[in-house]
């Protein structure tokens, strides 16, 4: 079994390329340049009747969805990964643009295939780099220091940043944040206090999404980069978590953390938001 794996080290597992098992192909369509470097780069054979019946179609796959990215942006992407469709799994294409680089996966675009071509969440980046800012800017002003890191990850984006009047994002952009504080700014007691302003804002804000809160002792907030940060979840690192999340109606509030203690708790929004009254 032969497998194409992502080219670069990101934020993106269990990715499945051009994987097969079966008979070896007879067509003969000739391969160009760039998938036989994509294929010789793994180990893969790069003339067309030497690949099975699914890596012939995957590669072609691949670089016509590569090619979709380059000829609607008009620049150039570097493949990061694919996924092969499936009974439950779109096809899909994990890429970066060069210019940008990979930035441990900060930066990749997902390209999913439908029955009309292609779609991709490419734009979806500056409205998402728009949110990453304001949380930051919001976590930086409560605290007034720089000892936190924030990553976002999009679950769901229905909205373009030119959308975005006076930092509200509609309901229309779901995501999960991944904070991470240093205990010299915030302690178990006061983590909570943190939660429910922060929640506050977001609601006001209307940004959607689940947002998991991490005190850290023991660690250089300046080392914490996105292809790292789950290590700090560790309890060499890890004091605790507070996680919150709006139910799909944003009257109530889902509440789980972990101190000394696991506890989960639903509030109304009324409830929570008058907790530090």
């Amino acid at each position: 079994m032969k497998k194409l794996i992502t080219l670069f080290a990101a934020a993106i597992t269990a990715l499945v390329c051009l994987t097969s098992c079966g008979r070896t192909s007879t067509k003969t369509k000739e391969l160009n340049g760039w998938q036989k470097e994509l294929l010789a780069a793994e180990g893969l054979p790069t003339e067309a009747d030497q690949l099975t019946d699914s890596q012939l179609r995957s590669i072609q796959r691949i670089y016509e969805m590569i090619t979709y990215l380059n000829e609607k942006y008009d620049e150039e992407f570097i493949y990061g990964g694919y996924l092969e469709p499936a009974a439950n799994q779109t096809e899909t294409l994990y890429a970066y643009p060069r210019l940008l680089g990979a930035d441990y996966g900060r930066n990749t675009v997902t390209v999913k295939a439908t029955k009309d071509g292609f779609t991709d969440d490419y734009h979806d980046k500056s409205v998402v780099d728009y949110y990453n800012e304001l949380v930051t800017d919001f976590i930086h002003d409560y605290f007034n220091s720089d000892d936190f890191v924030v990553f976002t990850r999009v679950n769901a984006c229905d909205i373009t940043k030119e959308e975005v009047v006076d930092g509200v994002f509609q309901w229309k952009l779901g995501v999960h944040d991944a904070i991470i504080l240093d205990e010299k700014i915030c302690s178990a007691d006061s983590i909570e206090e943190f939660a429910v302003n922060f929640a506050k804002y977001l609601y006001e804000h209307k940004m959607d999404g689940r947002h998991r809160i991490d005190i850290i002792k023991n660690g250089n907030i300046s080392d914490i980069a996105y292809n790292n940060f789950s290590n700090y979840y560790e309890d060499e690192y890890d004091i605790g978590f507070y996680d919150f999340s709006f139910n799909s109606d944003k009257r109530k509030i889902y509440v789980d953390s972990h101190f000394e203690k696991w506890e989960q708790n639903e509030y109304t929004i009324e409830d929570f938001f008058s907790k530090y009254n």
